[in-house]
């Protein structure tokens, strides 16, 4: 005994190692850490955690538990930073790795239990979600206490397990909504589905509605701040929300529409590297479904779910991320009842596949050279091959001189030493490209000086630009142009109109030759003012308004250019494809300095400045 609880301890700690090594050595990624991030720095700077706000507006788009987490770490540092910002999620995987070992260790034992943990702490899209800021692994940790908890009330019956129960989906609910209780709702569904004495005994109405009134206690305090009372406008927060974060994405696709196959594709790649037994797993999952008591339990939890987020139409991996301890512990049983087995060539062709991919992964760095991102093929880079190609000749050995019952172990183990490779050498190398950290540097210093400038974002607004300039920014054509001057019957023929126009436009563009793009000539501009133009009037014969839109285009780009004429320091952030067509379009007079040009993701963008911006910079000697 004294020996399990010592492995067990060890591999607790190793897990939480993997998950939190290097936790703060990169910036926050869009697309959602930086929103969740600024939202939390925003509850902090306005002392207000009842309603959520970024960029100085509100937030409704989801409930405050991670926020309010957020900030309360950052409240040691003062300010959220990328680690604070992933502290909840670390402690989500951590809470939901001991809670599957529990699960795992009363229903088959220490053993089951040991590998149910180690498979679950590395697999690829845990082990990610568990270092990334984003809601859905503190979600698992809840509906992970619901798992655990309705087991062990299904075995003992202990009325107290109900609250506990009932409270984890509450926590769930503010942590994401709805989705918070489908998964207990289609296990007790599916498990008592014939069974009307314990589906009654478990209480789930009632359950859910409690769970339901604590999370209004915080939902219609914040909607009735919101509206200031006003009961119609209240309403119709709670049920555009309501409508758009549910059942607009599950049945009409509003967000993230996929194929009902969607998952029986991503899963594979989600649970690497154990997704390699899956044709074993299936094959035993399936035929012990309902071998006893335990397998017919976890059976019920992750299937019935899984068919029903396959049915919606919105879908993203992370969704189905509550199903992993279930799937772990059906992994594990079927892992170890191979390894225990004489199949040596089920093993052997596990293991030589493995060994494939590890050498693929371990080359592929090597072909940066041959691609356009040969500016990545870095020092590091060449490190992370080596140490890939190590690990695979290592696997090699092992799966030609032995019978690879221990296979299990080696892949958790190779796994586990890519996972914090990655951490180490990979994520510090991609943060450049990966985060506004950069282009954000020069306004930033501005801001931590307490300097008084105007900040924008034309053609687009992204909570990462907020985030790393410390800065709010006004958005400027991120919404309908000439919105108030369009009639209403009229504005979903001009959203047509305008989305075709600017894809119209930035085409005709690309190809004009442009020397400086953050300066173009005299030359330059009229060549690209003369292809937009072209474009907009071929497009006018096919949607009539194209013209309008033109001009409408220029009236707005003409009140932007009136602030940054207007004697303040300015600055403004535009991805490249835009700024092609945008600087055509605003006054020759309008002097404008070229800042940064960073690749940020997957656009390109620019930081400019005017003039009295720039002057600024200097004055204050802020490097650019």
């Amino acid at each position: 005994m004294n020996r399990t609880f010592a492995t067990t301890a060890l591999l607790f700690l190793l897990a939480a190692a993997l998950f939190g090594v290097n936790l703060g050595g990169y910036g926050v990624w869009a697309p959602d850490e930086p929103r969740f991030a600024q939202v939390a720095r925003e509850m902090m700077l306005r002392g207000n955690y009842l309603v959520p706000q970024v960029n100085g507006e509100n937030y409704l788009e989801k409930p405050p538990l991670l926020f309010w987490a957020m900030a309360a770490f950052s409240q040691f540092t003062g300010d959220v930073t990328p680690l604070t910002a992933r502290i909840p999620s670390w402690l989500g995987g951590v809470m939901t790795l001991v809670l599957t070992w529990m699960l795992a260790w009363r229903m088959f034992g220490a053993r089951v239990a040991f590998w149910s943990a180690a498979i679950l702490a590395t697999g690829y899209r845990f082990w990610w979600q568990t270092r990334t800021g984003q809601i859905d692994m503190l979600l698992t940790a809840c509906t992970t206490v619901a798992l655990y908890h309705l087991w062990q009330w299904d075995q003992d019956r202990k009325l107290f397990r109900l609250p506990v129960i009932y409270g984890a989906v509450a926590a769930g609910l503010l942590a994401k909504g709805p989705p918070a209780a489908i998964f207990p709702i289609m296990l007790i569904l599916s498990l008592y589905w014939r069974d009307k004495g314990s589906r009654k005994a478990v209480h789930w109405v009632a359950g859910l509605l409690f769970a339901l009134g604590i999370a209004l206690l915080w939902y219609i305090p914040a909607r009735l701040a919101i509206a200031g009372g006003g009961e119609t406008t209240v309403a119709e927060g709670i049920g555009g929300n309501l409508f758009r974060n549910t059942i607009g994405r599950a049945v009409m696709g509003v967000s993230k529409a996929q194929w009902p196959w969607y998952y029986v594709v991503s899963l594979p790649s989600d649970w690497l590297p154990w997704s390699l037994f899956l044709p074993w797993v299936a094959w035993r999952v399936w035929k012990d479904r309902h071998a006893d008591r335990m397998r017919h339990f976890l059976w019920c939890w992750t299937f019935p779910a899984f068919l029903l987020f396959s049915a919606a139409i919105g879908k993203r991996a992370i969704y189905i991320l509550p199903l992993y301890p279930a799937l772990a512990i059906l992994t594990a049983l079927a892992v170890l009842e191979l390894m225990d087995s004489d199949r040596v060539k089920w093993r052997k062709r596990t293991g030589l596949v493995w060994v494939t991919a590890l050498f693929l992964l371990g080359v592929a760095p090597h072909v940066l050279p041959f691609t356009g991102h040969g500016d990545k093929y870095t020092a590091g880079a060449v490190f992370v091959s080596f140490a890939t190609l190590s690990v695979a000749a290592v696997s090699l050995v092992y799966v030609l001189r032995t019978e690879c019952r221990r296979l299990h172990a080696v892949m958790a183990a190779s796994a586990a030493l890519l996972f914090a490779g990655a951490a180490f050498v990979v994520f510090p190398a991609m943060d450049p490209y990966k985060s506004a950290e950069h282009i954000s540097a020069p306004v930033r210093a501005l801001s931590e000086r307490g300097a008084d400038y105007d900040l924008f974002c034309v053609g687009f607004s992204r909570e990462e630009y907020v985030y790393y300039s410390k800065k709010f920014h006004e958005p400027v054509l991120t919404d309908l142009v000439g919105k108030a001057s369009i009639p209403p019957e009229e504005l979903a023929h001009a959203a047509r109109v305008q989305i075709k126009g600017k894809s119209a436009i930035s085409h005709a563009v690309e190809d004009v030759p442009i020397a400086d793009l953050a300066s173009p000539t005299p030359e330059e501009r009229a060549a690209l003012e003369a292809a937009l133009h072209q474009a907009l009037a071929e497009q006018e014969e096919k949607l009539a308004g194209a013209l309008q839109f033109e001009d409408d285009l220029r009236a707005e780009l003409a009140a932007f250019a009136e602030k940054l004429q207007s004697g303040r320091p300015a600055f403004f952030f535009v991805q490249d494809d835009d700024w092609r067509w945008i600087t055509a379009l605003l006054p020759e007079t309008l002097k404008l300095h070229g800042l940064v040009q960073r690749e940020v993701g997957r656009r390109h963008a620019l930081l400019l400045a005017n003039e009295p911006g720039k002057a600024l910079l200097d004055r204050l000697g802020v490097a650019y």
